[in-house]
């Protein structure tokens, strides 16, 4: 189910025009990456998930069984135009998502990457959806 957790999470950050005014929409991208070929950048890489079936998932007939898939993700921003931009795009990414179901912010720390030349915020989000078997 994490094809279908990264997808809404994306879909959610580009639909986001304050968002997009600050970062390219190509440079929205899922998957780790070590060094950003262009900034600013955004990042989105599954770090955790679990899943579980509610009471009665092993004997339900097919097509009634309810499950939920817990997700959790890192979101690396980074950038080069100061920590006021990496602030601002940080603010668009957290309206962004909270205007999702299921969305979760758990933590926030901002860096200094000295050999990139930019700063980077990175931030916890945990995701959760419903799934039917």
């Amino acid at each position: 189910m994490t094809e279908v957790a990264y997808s809404s999470t994306r879909k959610l950050l580009v639909q986001s025009g304050d968002l997009i005014a600050l970062v390219p929409l190509t440079n929205i991208r899922i998957g780790f990456t070590p060094e950003p070929d262009s900034y600013p950048c955004i990042t989105l890489t599954q770090v955790a998930g679990s899943t579980f079936g509610y009471t009665g998932h092993g004997t339900s007939p097919k097509g009634s069984k309810l499950r939920r898939d817990d997700h959790t993700f890192q979101i690396d921003i980074y950038t080069r135009s100061g920590v006021l931009n990496l602030e601002q795009i940080a603010d668009q990414v957290d309206k962004a998502l909270m205007s999702g179901t299921g969305y979760r912010k758990v933590s926030d720390n901002d860096y200094r990457e000295e050999y990139l030349n930019a700063n980077r915020k990175i931030q916890t989000w945990t995701f959760w959806n419903q799934v039917e078997d």
